[in-house]
């Protein structure tokens, strides 16, 4: 079967699409206190509507949360 000339001219076209960073569709706000856990090297908050995360090492231990959400540590 041949293909007709629109239906090889509308596969030769390549789709494009133009995307506008200046509106996303979806912008993270974090709360304002945060509730930290310790996983390995990690700090991680997953009581924001995304999950996230901070790097702190091997050598920090999580201790507390200090009045305002501050996480509190110690040298192991």
């Amino acid at each position: 079967m041949e293909q007709s000339d629109n239906e090889k001219e509308a596969d030769s076209q390549e789709e494009y699409e133009t995307l506008d960073f200046t509106k996303p569709d979806f912008v993270f706000k974090p709360n304002e206190v945060h509730e930290w856990r310790q996983e390995g090297p990690y700090l991680i908050c997953k009581s924001c509507e995304l999950i996230h995360a901070q790097h702190i090492g091997m050598d920090k231990l999580l201790v507390g949360l200090s009045d305002t959400g501050q996480p509190l540590f110690k040298k192991r």
